[in-house]
């Protein structure tokens, strides 16, 4: 029996807490499991875990061991899976979470696409605008929009999104359109509450001077397309990215206001929790997404 099969029962008996348990896992019978653990003790020469009629418990040796274990089954599986990938054939589940409006608009087409390049990779994808957080395990990839804060993390950078502020014909006709950033204080302003009120918006102008503008309004929300839609209903003025608001101002519902001004620029990141031992799949994937977001 090889070591790489060995370090499998012995993982195997841990994880599952009893020799039995784990000859379940194994398909193998618990004497066999039993024996091929004293066997790996023997080779190395040192006990890994105590054992009495109620449970199995590591020793210090058995810590040190499990984890190593576990580090090169997760290498071993990555090396495989590469060797998948560069022939087509990566296989395996993976979960990503991602903003609502995003993920419907920006990332579907990709993400089909992607599963149509890799058949046997079986995805679930959710799609949520509270915050997730990528540390978890929950998720192989979290997509998130703006700064970023854990420096725990990886992220990889998707692309930039650039925000544009709109209105409805019907409300700057009504209430008149602006010519600065400060006039926006006296005008209704549809506000995503993902970001403070305090941050207010931020502008620049021509020569690159900076204005922040403290804004109000009736409505607030966690999701840009119910803003759109009150902003297209004549409610206020919105701050949204460029990638929602294409049909909007093509059919003229909405209205680009400040053109001699930009707003701020936010950048999207794959985001996930460890670089080493990365599985291959979730490499694939985010090399995917960031090839295809920045044609």
């Amino acid at each position: 029996m090889s070591r790489l099969e060995s370090m499998s029962h012995f993982v195997a008996v841990v994880e599952t807490g009893s020799i039995t348990a784990a000859a379940d896992r194994l398909e193998l019978t618990v004497a066999a499991v039993s024996k091929r653990l004293k066997l790996l003790e023997a080779d190395l020469g040192v006990r890994l875990l105590t054992r009495n009629t109620r449970q199995l418990a590591l020793t210090e040796a058995g810590h040190y061991y499990y984890q190593h274990c576990r580090e090169i089954q997760e290498e071993v599986s990555r090396v495989d899976q590469h060797l998948l990938a560069m022939q087509g054939r990566l296989s395996g589940s993976l979960r990503i979470n991602m903003p609502m409006t995003y993920g419907k608009l920006r990332l579907s087409k990709w993400l089909i696409r992607f599963l149509q390049e890799y058949p046997d990779i079986h995805l679930t994808a959710h799609l949520d605008d509270a915050y997730t957080d990528a540390a978890s395990g929950d998720y192989d990839v979290v997509i998130r929009i703006g700064v970023l804060e854990d420096s725990r993390l990886v992220a990889r950078k998707l692309e930039n999104v650039y925000l544009m502020p709109v209105a409805a014909p019907a409300y700057l006709q009504q209430h008149g359109t602006p010519q600065t950033p400060a006039e926006l204080a006296q005008h209704q302003c549809l506000h995503y509450t993902n970001v403070s009120h305090r941050e207010g918006w931020m502008f620049y102008d021509p020569s690159g001077t900076a204005h922040n503008v403290q804004i109000r309004g009736q409505l607030c929300a966690n999701n840009g397309e119910i803003l759109k839609q009150a902003a297209i209903a004549g409610m206020g003025i919105v701050l949204l990215p460029d990638f929602e608001l294409i049909d909007s101002l093509e059919n003229g519902e909405l209205v680009r206001i400040l053109p001699d001004y930009s707003a701020q620029t936010v950048s999207v990141y794959a985001v996930y929790p460890s670089r080493q031992f990365l599985p291959e799949k979730t490499r694939v994937l985010v090399e995917f997404l960031i090839h295809a977001l920045q044609l």
